[in-house]
Formats: structure tokens, C-alpha cells, sequence
């Protein structure tokens, strides 16, 4: 009876040894990193062998074990996503990675080329750009600049086109009316009036139709008609027609009523920032919309950007003393150095000065000399691209002076809401930007 006691208290502490081991062993994930070795293991023997169909599934099932071994078994699935052409799995797991902060500069690489490819060139951009903060290197940003300047060119039948902010109703000459086109090239109204402006904010513009100016709404409905003689329209304010009567410029409203008869300038330029440039008795000022001088008639001249304003960015190149120089909305000099040529700002980017030999550079908004004089003609930066002229073509370089858009084109406009009017030898067209930054 003991012995049979003793042997039953045996069988007991065997079972509860055997628990207790294997207790152990499931707590000490000893099962768990076999079985995933086991299938790292094959996976590995059939990727060898290039048998990805088989080894994929495998690798991805030992990844769903949490081990010590995960971050290595996901490197070896992704060259097997890769050697597969399993490109959208190769993504899904390298921008789990990267959230991480465990994916390789080579994976950012990758996985950004696989979007150019698939023609998803923002999700490239913004992939770059992370990559760009998280590796001092040079590749990722190499391949950033390489490519964030792709475009599309829009051939067209017209002589002109006339940019606007947002360049998605443009006015467009045909050879003998003008209309407007979009920003495909294609024309969105009727081609019959003799002159027109760009819409403006709250959607106007003027037209010159059987002699009579008219202004219209973005539908090319009638709403007011000129009655009073006008002779010139230069452009529209959000709130007023910038137009010649009697000789002078001043402000009407859109029954060409005059609103400011004090206001009477020989020229004047449209409104941004705030502010206007008007010239009278010879010399250039700068005033606010209401009218107000900020900057008094002692300027020689000033410089006009493609929107016909002065100011961009707060920022506008003014001549004084037989030199150009960058002030701010006050008219304080922001630059030291005076320029013997300039153009306006068009952005917050870099702005085309001359020197006196004639070649062109640019400084920055602070009045700093970034890149050299070395081009025979260069408009001032606008979305990161700057047209300038070599022998007798335009192309357009980076801000790292770099050539991104061969100089094939005869004239060249600055780029708005991505998109440049271009001239050729025979005829418009426009550049659209694949991907583009404001």
C-alpha cells in the first residue's frame, strides 16, 4: 500500500514538474522563438531558391510572432517583396517602418521610386521630404530635387495668354478676340472682345466689347457698363477698376463711376499687399488701398511682377538714385547694395538683380546675393523655379541654381499656382507642374 502511495505521489510531482516546464517554457517565449525559427528557417531555404510565392507567407507568418527577431525577419521580407515586384506589400511595410523610426535610407529611396513610377509623384515628395529630415545625406534629397519638377506641356493655337494668381481663367488672344482658357489651355468662353483683364477675386473682370468697356462676371454675364469715357482699363482691385479717363489712372467702382476724383495718377499698378505703386508728376509713391501715401513721389521708377502689382511677400524692388534697391512695405531699404537692374518679386523666393555688365543673379528677401550674375536675362523666383535665359533660350532653374526644365522655350512667365505661360517659335503653350509647393 505505501509503495503504491509513493508511486502515486511520483506520478503527481512527474505531471506537475512536466506543467511546470512547459509553463516555463511558454513564458519564456522558448515555443514561441522555435516555431518562428522554424519558419524563418524554411523561408529562408525557399528565398534562396528564389521561391518567394512560398517564402513570402512563411516570413509573414513568423512576423506575427513578438520576438527579439522581428525587425530582422521584416528586412527579409521586404527583399523578398522587392525581388517579387510585391511592391504595394514592399510600401504597406516600409511606411509601418518608418512610423517606427526603424526604416533605412535605402527603403525611403525605394519606396519614393515606386511612387514617381506609379505616377503618384505627391506621395514620393512628401516620403523625401521625411526622409530628407530624418538622413544627413545627399541621396534622398538628390532624388527630392531630380524630381518635384516634372511637368506636363499644354500645346496651344493662341499668340497670348495672360497669367493670373491662380492661372485657372486666363486671358487668351486667338489672333483676333480675346477670351479666357483654363489652366488645360482649353477656351471656357466665347472669343469676341478686343480686350479683357484677369478676374478678380470676388469674380469680375472688364472687356472691351463693340467699343463699350463692360464688366462681366466669371459666367460672362454683364454687370456694369462703362457710360462715362473711359480710355483705358489697367486692371481690377478686389473692390475697384483700375482705369484711365481724361489722361489720368484712378479708382472706379463697376459702373465706372469715379470714387476717389483726388486720386488722379499719370500711372498705377494693381494692389497687393495692401499697397499700390502710382506715379505722378514724373516720380513713383506707394500707396495703401485707401489711398494713403506710405511712400512718398521720389522714386524713379519701380518694378512690376507678372501680376501687375509691385509688392510680393511684402517685399518690392524700387529704383532711387540711378539704382534698384529691395524694400519693405514702408519703403525702408532692405538691401545695402544697390543693383543696376531688377525685376519684382513674384513670392517669397529669391529675387533677379543685375549687375552693370548686364548678366543677372539673384538675392534673397533679406537682400543677400545667393546666386551669382551669370545669366544674359532671369525673371525672380516663383514656387521654387526661376525662368532665366541662356544664349537665346529660356529654361528654368531650382533654387540651387540647378537647370530642371531644358532651356527650350522663346519666352517664359513665371509659375502661379504650378503653371507658366511659355512661348515658341510657333506658338503657347503652358507648363504644369506634376508636383509643386506654394
Amino acid at each position: 500500500m505505501k509503495v503504491k502511495k509513493i508511486i502515486f505521489v511520483l506520478v503527481i510531482l512527474i505531471v506537475l514538474s512536466i506543467g511546470w516546464i512547459l509553463s516555463v517554457r511558454a513564458i519564456s517565449g522558448v515555443e514561441l522563438r522555435e516555431s518562428q525559427n522554424e519558419l524563418i528557417e524554411k523561408a529562408d531555404i525557399l528565398a534562396s531558391k528564389e521561391l518567394y510565392i512560398r517564402s513570402i507567407p512563411l516570413y509573414e507568418k513568423a512576423l506575427s510572432y513578438s520576438t527579439d527577431r522581428n525587425i530582422e525577419i521584416e528586412e527579409k521580407l521586404l527583399a523578398n517583396y522587392q525581388a517579387f515586384e510585391e511592391y504595394d506589400s514592399y510600401i504597406n511595410l516600409v511606411e509601418r517602418r518608418m512610423e517606427r523610426d526603424n526604416a533605412t535610407e535605402q527603403e525611403y529611396l525605394t519606396a519614393s521610386q515606386y511612387y514617381i513610377n506609379s505616377g503618384k509623384i505627391e506621395n514620393a515628395m512628401a516620403l523625401l521630404k521625411n526622409g530628407m529630415k530624418k538622413f544627413a545625406v545627399t541621396t534622398i534629397e538628390d532624388m527630392y530635387e531630380a524630381n518635384r519638377y516634372g511637368y506636363m506641356l499644354h500645346m496651344t493655337d493662341y499668340t497670348e495668354i495672360i497669367p493670373t494668381t491662380d492661372n485657372m481663367l486666363m486671358p487668351a488672344f486667338n489672333g483676333e478676340k480675346w477670351g479666357y482658357i483654363n489652366n488645360k489651355g482649353r477656351g471656357q468662353t466665347e472669343f469676341k472682345y478686343d480686350f479683357v483683364t484677369p478676374f478678380n477675386q470676388p469674380g469680375y473682370a472688364v472687356v472691351l466689347y463693340n467699343g463699350s468697356y463692360y464688366v462681366i462676371t466669371r459666367s460672362g454675364d454683364k454687370y456694369g457698363i462703362d457710360e462715362t469715357g473711359i480710355t483705358d482699363v489697367y486692371s481690377l482691385t478686389p473692390n475697384f477698376i483700375l482705369a484711365q479717363a481724361n489722361g489720368y489712372y484712378g479708382y472706379y467702382n463697376y459702373d465706372f463711376q469715379c470714387v476717389a476724383p483726388t486720386h488722379q495718377y499719370e500711372k498705377i499698378t494693381a494692389n497687393a499687399c495692401g499697397l499700390a505703386a502710382v506715379k505722378k508728376d514724373g516720380f513713383w509713391g506707394i500707396i495703401t488701398d485707401s489711398g494713403t501715401v506710405v511712400v512718398d513721389f521720389i522714386l524713379e521708377d519701380v518694378a512690376i511682377n507678372s501680376l501687375g502689382s509691385v509688392y510680393a511677400n511684402n517685399m518690392a524692388m524700387v529704383k532711387t538714385n540711378g539704382l534698384w534697391y529691395l524694400v519693405d512695405t514702408k519703403g525702408n531699404q532692405i538691401s545695402e547694395t544697390g543693383y543696376a537692374n531688377a525685376k519684382a518679386p513674384e513670392s517669397n523666393g529669391y529675387i533677379a538683380v543685375a549687375n552693370t555688365e548686364g548678366m543677372w543673379g539673384y538675392i534673397d528677401q533679406k537682400g543677400n546675393l545667393v546666386i551669382d550674375f551669370q545669366y544674359i536675362n532671369a525673371l525672380s523666383f516663383s514656387q521654387h523655379l526661376a525662368a532665366v535665359q541662356i544664349g537665346s533660350n529660356w529654361g528654368y532653374i531650382s533654387e540651387k541654381n540647378k537647370l530642371v526644365i531644358e532651356q527650350f522655350i522663346k519666352e517664359a512667365q513665371p509659375f502661379h499656382n504650378g503653371i507658366a505661360q511659355v512661348r515658341f517659335a510657333d506658338g503657347m503653350g503652358l507648363l504644369e507642374l506634376e508636383y509643386f509647393e506654394e
